[in-house]
């Protein structure tokens, strides 16, 4: 008899990033719409208390390089995770104030940081349980919605300076022709963001449109996000018609 095949679980879109800091280590965890999905590991060298500040900086230097490549993907939302009575989170942040305050800047590299408190977030186990809780959902989906004002920050400001060179996509019919004429021609402009509500994506009259355009995007290296209509940002986007790009 042949061996059935495992089923294949659909990872989805990427929401954020979960960093699980604790006494002898950092475990960073991706969290898309559909699975988490384990990342990277760092481990401290020795337990929290037998750290000097040297020792200190040096992880929080770690875990900053570990989360370079994927703010440089798109992904804006970090929530660090400490567990009761230890102030690893606060650690990080002063770290991240005092050494990279540019990820907290306005702009495509400014990060959205949160904080939970939970016993731990190390294995596949731990992060499925987090998934179940409420209060975990509820600080995912605030952060990737403060991220996603971030970035229509940044369209209203396009929307206002009305400069030569800026331009609004509304329709996903304009932003494929763009992005297939940037593929043809690399030199051309490419857009800062395009940002879509879950509810266009999943629209069957959409769908295979706007994962052409996703896939687009990635392939040319376009920052894309994904928001809940019904989310603060969302209502936003709706206004657009459900999706929108913009070239600042």
């Amino acid at each position: 008899m042949s061996k059935k095949r495992k089923k294949r679980v659909r990872r989805g879109h990427p929401v954020a990033i979960l960093i699980g800091l604790h006494d002898n280590d950092a475990v960073l965890w991706r969290i898309f719409s559909e699975t988490i999905r384990l990342h990277f590991k760092i481990n401290r060298g020795r337990k929290r208390r037998n750290q000097n500040k040297k020792h200190i900086f040096h992880f929080h230097e770690e875990i900053i390089n570990a989360l370079r490549p994927l703010i440089k993907e798109g992904i804006r939302s970090v929530i660090l995770l400490s567990p009761p009575k230890e102030e690893y989170s606060d650690e990080f942040l002063n770290h991240v104030n005092k050494h990279h305050s540019w990820l907290l800047k306005k702009g495509n590299k400014g990060v959205v940081f949160s904080k939970i408190i939970a016993n731990q977030a190390k294995t596949q186990k731990d992060v499925y349980y987090l998934k179940t809780q409420d209060y975990f959902k509820d600080i995912v989906g605030e952060t990737s919605n403060q991220e996603a004002l971030l970035i229509l920050e940044e369209l209203t400001e396009v929307i206002n300076k009305n400069e030569k060179f800026s331009k609004i996509l509304y329709t996903w019919r304009e932003i494929d022709y763009e992005l297939r004429l940037i593929r043809q021609n690399p030199n051309l402009p490419k857009p800062n963001y395009i940002i879509l509500t879950e509810e266009y994506l999943k629209n069957p009259k959409n769908r295979n449109k706007t994962h052409r355009i996703l896939q687009l995007a990635k392939n040319l290296e376009i920052k894309t996000k994904i928001v809940s209509q019904e989310s603060e940002a969302g209502i936003s986007v709706e206004k657009f018609g459900g999706i929108v790009c913009y070239f600042k």
